[in-house]
């Protein structure tokens, strides 16, 4: 291992998934966010069902400097938020913090071999003292308001070639 033939104090780091303002918008919640907002379909794989653990960004850089303090060398340490959701709920709130109808949410084929649920153990990192400050829920509301607000910012990106990219992933699915 580099660290212990090169001396380096290298500390790795594994995280659920993230999520919060700037996100590209492939991603799950702020494809969901613009689609909505855009009232077009928000497409849901399967039977939205699926669960993933939601750490905000801010969080999760917290506790990557948490563990370029704490952490000890040659270490690996999972981070997460401990907020396992599923898709569904998360499609639900979306519509509802924005004021639109849960009808934009459309069940779509599901991806081949698409995990039912992610999530990790981050006792570890718990350990050491550290746990994620924001609460899901509300780090989800001040998400939704930052693409609400920053309009200029996702607009611009969902043309083009994200355009090509969008009717590859969903346009048959749709």
């Amino acid at each position: 291992m580099l660290a212990r033939t090169c001396g380096l104090p290298l500390v790795i780091s594994r995280c659920t998934n993230n999520f919060g303002p700037n996100q590209y918008v492939e991603k799950f919640i702020p494809l969901f966010i613009t689609n909505a907002l855009e009232d077009k379909p928000l497409p849901l794989y399967g039977d939205g069902r699926h669960v993933r653990d939601w750490i905000y960004v801010e969080d999760h850089c917290a506790a990557i400097d948490f563990l370029i303090l704490r952490g000890q060398p040659c270490e690996t340490y999972n981070i997460a938020g401990g907020n396992e959701v599923e898709n569904i709920e998360i499609a639900r709130r979306i519509c509802k913090h924005l004021g639109k109808t849960e009808s934009l949410i459309q069940f779509v084929k599901d991806r081949p071999s698409h995990d039912r649920r992610y999530s990790l153990d981050a006792s570890k990192l718990a350990s050491l003292g550290w746990k994620p400050q924001r609460d899901f829920p509300n780090a989800l509301d001040a998400t939704i308001d930052w693409y609400v607000n920053n309009p200029g910012w996702w607009q611009k990106i969902k043309g083009g070639e994200f355009q090509k990219y969008y009717e590859t992933q969903y346009g048959k699915r749709l």
